[in-house]
């Protein structure tokens, strides 16, 4: 009689691990499909960017709410404490969300500016018009994999938090995140401005998908 040796916490969460990290490089990936072939120029493809920080925000206001603790703690924060630095989150990365707005409608609209008035032509032109929903939508699924995957990590399997899942690490690691990543992308959108071809966005596709894998990895490190 065989026996079959069993399956640990560390043995389960590798495979898991793998298949997140592959759906979020697949995510990132998507928008290559809109730069060959639905015809996308650097706004649209910055507009994608900008409004994935909505999404990264939406992730992140859910894994402080159920994932962050107290400094020096390993215990998770009150349920009243947690909603209040989400409301402010909330407010906070609005904010900031339209000052990058402003400055990506000045410096790379172009003749966008002439067809889109409000956020109804933003979205009926933009968002469903250049297909940008399909990217966001994956996009949406990638993040919550991870999310799913540390919260399974935690609450299945009783790994502890790493040492960055304080509130004000998550927060801070948001905005840091942010900051840098649309700095790159903002300087690849400019020289594919300069070039006029396609080849400096994909590259630029290729770039945030590499930086996006990298920050994932080393907060699972963390």
């Amino acid at each position: 009689m065989t026996s079959t040796a069993p399956i640990t916490g560390s043995n389960a969460i590798r495979p898991r691990a793998i298949v997140t990290s592959s759906i979020l490089i697949l995510a990132n990936l998507v928008p290559l499909a809109g730069v060959l072939w639905w015809g996308w120029d650097a706004f649209v493809l910055l507009c994608l960017y900008w409004l994935e920080t909505a999404i990264i925000g939406f992730w992140t206001i859910l894994r402080v709410t159920a994932l962050s603790r107290t400094s020096g703690s390993a215990a998770g924060r009150s349920i009243a404490s947690t909603l209040a630095l989400s409301g402010f989150f909330t407010v906070h990365a609005g904010l900031f969300m339209a000052v990058h707005m402003a400055f990506l409608w000045l410096l790379f609209a172009g003749p966008w500016a002439a067809r889109i008035h409000d956020a109804r032509d933003f979205i009926r032109l933009i968002v469903i018009g250049m297909s940008l929903w399909i990217p966001l939508l994956a996009l949406f699924v990638g993040q919550g994999a991870v999310f799913v995957n540390d919260a399974v990590n935690r609450f299945a399997f009783g790994k502890a938090l790493p040492s960055n899942a304080t509130t004000a690490d998550i927060m801070g690691g948001f905005y840091k995140r942010i900051v840098l990543m649309h700095l790159a992308i903002m300087g690849g959108a400019f020289a594919a401005q300069a070039i006029g071809t396609v080849a400096p966005l994909i590259v630029l596709v290729l770039l945030k998908t590499a930086i996006e894998v990298r920050l994932w990895m080393r907060e699972r490190r963390g």
